[in-house]
């Protein structure tokens, strides 16, 4: 007989009504149902006076089609080992303090109104009571996802809507700061709302309309630059920062071109380098030209390390300012040269060593002389702590090894001139007699 209620004998599978067996097949099948009735819910909330029925009625919306138990109070103590806690577990209240914790969380709620959320005061308190529901983990499964909507549906409901989007768009981030909350590190959790609530109020755009979350967050962290719709016909060059409903954003020197989606044969990607003719509202682009083709001349290069525009708690300007460089990715001639040629027949090319040069400097910017070196030969923990999250360590050191060679290969062949030209200096020099 299992220990937990919940689960099926002998494995790890919570019981539900599906009566899938499958760990992999039950989480996605509880993303999907969870997920659904959430965008239902955005649309129909959950009726309730934001107590803790209103609370169990929000988890039994996002989980009663799958879980029999949704939004019953749990029975079992819980423990999950967390990464910002180096293993140990966030103390969750017993089952017979649940109630108790819950109903002194939600108290004040009652008690005052939200204020202003995108003001640090409002927000840390507001973040405070989300963090001391999140920690009473009412539920046995799913409370994570149950607190976001809630506190969603409280906000909007006091005319403080928050962007959801961007509180849910890296889930482990969310679930890091509400880790730390629970410890008193309100500061991350507290700045998240803040965030969201000022994403939530900005997203309308004057000049495109309702912005994506991701469109309008790439906007925020760059300052806010000016937005502007090219004409039919301009050739727009850029990096691309984001895609909004309609538009890619394409960052230029000074400004950001919104260019329509239909200008691009296939959809951008973010840190893209492109080159595309904006099409005017209905014209189609020239299908004579081949799919490859096309693309080939609108991506003029990938970046091979995106910029990290996330500020972590406690990091110095001079750490975020670092974090803000991306490393471009080599031309499609560098990155064959490095495939071929010998490291010392890449030094002896100008316009090549420029270009490594050029990657080269971007490294030490982003990483520093040490951080570089770690990127290319160092241990793949060290390595990868230096990267932004799901970036492949093999790939950008199947470009860095031996792009480092080329950086080698041409110091000694500048040091060679530089001591051909000072022997050069001291040797006696031909000349007229005097």
């Amino acid at each position: 007989m299992s220990a937990d209620p919940y689960v099926y004998d002998g494995t790890n599978v919570l019981r539900n009504r599906a009566e899938i067996r499958d760990p992999e097949a039950l989480a996605e099948r509880e993303q999907f149902v969870s997920f659904r009735a959430l965008r239902q819910m955005q649309k129909e909330p959950a009726l309730g006076n934001f107590d803790q029925a209103h609370f169990a009625a929000v988890h039994k919306r996002l989980f009663g089609e799958i879980y029999p138990w949704a939004g019953e109070t749990r029975m079992v103590e819980l423990r999950e080992p967390e990464a910002a806690l180096n293993g140990r577990s966030v103390a969750y209240s017993p089952p017979a303090a649940i109630e108790q914790h819950m109903t002194v969380a939600l108290a004040s709620l009652k008690r005052e109104e939200p204020g202003n959320l995108k003001e640090s005061r409002p927000a840390i308190r507001f973040a405070q009571t989300m963090a001391a529901l999140w920690q009473a983990h009412p539920f046995r499964k799913g409370n994570t996802r149950t607190l976001l909507a809630f506190m969603e549906q409280y906000a909007r409901h006091h005319n403080q809507p928050l962007d959801q989007a961007l509180i849910n768009r890296v889930p482990r981030e969310t679930r890091d700061a509400l880790v730390l909350a629970t410890r008193g590190q309100i500061r991350t959790f507290s700045e998240m709302v803040r965030n969201a609530r000022y994403s939530e109020e900005q997203r309308a755009h004057p000049v495109l309309g309702r912005l994506s979350a991701e469109a309008f967050e790439a906007t925020r962290l760059m300052g806010a630059p000016r937005i502007v719709l090219p004409e039919p016909g301009t050739q727009v060059r850029g990096q691309v920062v984001g895609t909004s409903y309609r538009h890619a954003l394409v960052r230029e020197a000074r400004q950001i071109s919104a260019v329509p989606l239909h200008s691009f044969h296939t959809m951008p990607e973010n840190n893209q380098r492109v080159d595309v003719r904006v099409l005017a509202e209905g014209e189609r682009l020239d299908r004579t030209q081949s799919r490859e083709e096309a693309v080939r001349i609108q991506v003029t290069s990938r970046v091979l390390i995106p910029a990290t525009y996330l500020l972590l708690a406690g990091q110095g300007p001079e750490d975020a300012a670092r974090n803000r460089i991306e490393i471009p990715g080599p031309s499609d001639t560098l990155a064959e040269a490095l495939q071929t040629r010998a490291p010392r027949e890449i030094a002896a090319e100008p316009q090549l060593v420029a270009e490594v040069r050029r990657i080269d400097q971007s490294l030490i910017e982003r990483f520093g002389h040490q951080g570089s070196a770690l990127l290319v030969e160092g241990s793949v923990g060290e390595a990868r702590s230096l990267l932004p999250p799901n970036q492949d360590l093999a790939e950008i050191r199947a470009v860095l090894q031996p792009l480092f060679k080329a950086v080698v290969a041409d110091d000694r062949l500048q040091m060679a001139l530089a001591q051909q030209e000072t022997l050069g200096r001291d040797e006696p020099q031909l000349g007229r007699s005097v």
